[in-house]
C-alpha cells in the first residue's frame, strides 16, 4: 500500500487527539511542530518534482520529532518505580504516494525518576548523583528501530539496544559495538506509540484501540510498513528458506 502526505498528517492528528490522556502537556506543540515539518517539507518536494525525478530524489518529505524536544508521556509508576518514556524519530519517502520510507528511524527511551534505580552508590562516581535528579532522571533503556542504509549489513529493517546516546541521557553504551541489529519488523510513530501505550498504559489503551479513528491510522500503518514486510517473510517459510536471508539488507558476501 503507497501512502499519501495527506494520511500521514491524518495520523499526526490521531496520535494528537486519541493519546492525550497519556502525553505530556507539551505534546500538541511537538506534533503540531512535525506537522508544519511536514507540509514545508512536501511543498519543496512538489517543487523539486517539477524539475524532475533527478532533482525530486533531494527533497524527500517527511517529518522529524527533534530529540532535544521528544514526544514525551505521562511519567508512570512501574512495579513501585517512576519512569518516563518518550521518543524521537525521523521519516522521509521520496515519492508520492509513496510504497516504503526512504529513511525511517524511531528512538524508544525508559527514563528512572526514581534516584534508588538511576544511581548505584557501590558502582557510579559521586558526579553522577549530582548530576541526576527526580525531575531529569536517567536513560535506562534505549532502544531505536532503524532502516539499514544502501550498503550497511544485518536485517534491512531492525532493532539495536544502546546507539549513540545523548550526554543528558547519561547512558553508557560503547559506541564502537554497533552489533547487533536484530531483526524486527518497521515501527513508525504510529506503531511506536502503540506499543508503549499497550506496555506502559494497558487501561488507557484499552479504550484508545476500540476507537474508529485510531484502527484508521493503525490500519494505514500496518498497510504501508508491514504487509510487504510479512509477505516477504511466509515466502521464505514458504519456500524453506531461511527468512533472515529474505529480509536481509544485501546479499551474504561469496
Amino acid at each position: 500500500m503507497k501512502v499519501t502526505s495527506g494520511q500521514v498528517e491524518r495520523a499526526l492528528e490521531t496520535i494528537n487527539n486519541r493519546f492525550r490522556s497519556i502525553l505530556d502537556d507539551q505534546a500538541s506543540s511537538v506534533l503540531e511542530e512535525a506537522k508544519s515539518m511536514l507540509r514545508t517539507s512536501y511543498e519543496a518536494f512538489v517543487e523539486s518534482d517539477r524539475q524532475g525525478r533527478q532533482e525530486r530524489q533531494t527533497h524527500p518529505w517527511g517529518f522529524e520529532i527533534d530529540p532535544d524536544n521528544p514526544l514525551r508521556f505521562k511519567d508512570k509508576d512501574i512495579d513501585g518505580l517512576k519512569v518516563r518514556v518518550d521518543l524521537f524519530l525521523s521519516v522521509y519517502w521520496a515519492d508520492d504516494p509513496a510504497e516504503a520510507p526512504a529513511d525511517l528511524r524511531v528512538v524508544i527511551r525508559v527514563w528512572s525518576l526514581d534516584p534508588n534505580l538511576y544511581f548505584r552508590k557501590r558502582w557510579d562516581a559521586l558526579r553522577l548523583k549530582n548530576e541526576c535528579s527526580p525531575d531529569s532522571g536517567r536513560v535506562m533503556l534505549r532502544v531505536h528501530f532503524d532502516l539499514a542504509n544502501p550498503n550497511q549489513p544485518g536485517p534491512r529493517h531492525h532493532l539495536q539496544v544502546g546507539g549513540n546516546a545523548r550526554p543528558e541521557e547519561r547512558h553508557w553504551f560503547p559506541k564502537a559495538l554497533s552489533v547487533p541489529r536484530m531483526l524486527h519488523m518497521p515501527m513508525d510513530l504510529i506503531l511506536a506509540s502503540e506499543l508503549i501505550a499497550a506496555t506502559f498504559y494497558p487501561c488507557a489503551y484499552e479504550k484508545i484501540r476500540r476507537e474508529p479513528a485510531w484502527r484508521g491510522a493503525r490500519k494505514v500503518s500496518q498497510q504501508h510498513l508491514l504487509k510487504r514486510y510479512f509477505t516477504e517473510a511466509l515466502k521464505a517459510v514458504d519456500n524453506n528458506e531461511s527468512v533472515l536471508d529474505a529480509l536481509w539488507n544485501k546479499p551474504w558476501d561469496e
